[in-house]
């Protein structure tokens, strides 16, 4: 996507928020037909539990709706959202006190770190239990880490969209990146079994 494309989208998704807030509530399902693949993407990643992520989802949507008259225009409503729902997650992770990964199986479905076609059989289960690892991986890290590397890898946000998402400087987030990939790093060469 190109920056006249990515300011084409947020220039209609500004037009969009305005006609919802004029009354027209039917077009807000634009608004998440756009992004509810994004952000169930990264609950996935960050809670590690489909259900989880499905509900934080809605409720990121929910709690977006419930608040697009205090969002800025001059602003991007992708981080905007991005933010609730990385919040919604932080929530849900501190109230359960879920430290470690729940894995449910379905991890090649939207958000999946790697993409692309494997080739035979043998590949795709090799590839499958190395998605398996990485959720868990990934679910087990401090989430001060594993949040900047899911927007950043599985997202593919820029530095600049994680600070509107994070509110945190730009050297923090490149230096938790950083860390977050050699602790992922870490983590999986210690589930893995060396062949």
């Amino acid at each position: 996507m190109t920056v006249n494309d990515a300011e084409k989208i947020r220039q209609r998704d500004v037009r969009v928020v305005q006609q919802v807030l004029d009354g027209d509530t039917d077009m807000y399902r634009e608004l998440v037909e756009r992004y509810r693949t994004r952000v169930f993407t990264v609950a996935l990643r960050l809670v590690a539990n489909r259900a989880d992520a499905e509900d934080l989802t809605q409720a990121a949507f929910v709690a977006a709706y419930s608040a697009l008259g205090r969002f800025d225009p001059s602003r991007s409503y992708y981080t905007w959202l991005m933010r609730i729902a990385v919040n919604k997650c932080k929530d849900h992770l501190k109230s359960h006190k879920r430290r470690e990964a729940h894995l449910t199986g379905d991890i090649l479905g939207p958000g999946a770190l790697f993409t692309g076609r494997v080739g035979g059989p043998e590949q795709e289960v090799d590839q499958k239990q190395r998605l398996a690892f990485m959720s868990q991986a990934l679910a087990a890290m401090d989430k001060k880490y594993s949040v900047p590397l899911v927007l950043k890898e599985v997202q593919g946000m820029s530095y600049k969209e994680m600070q509107e998402v994070l509110d945190l400087p730009l050297t923090t987030l490149k230096i938790r990146v950083v860390r977050a990939r050699v602790q992922l790093q870490e983590r999986m060469s210690c589930l893995i079994e060396p062949t």
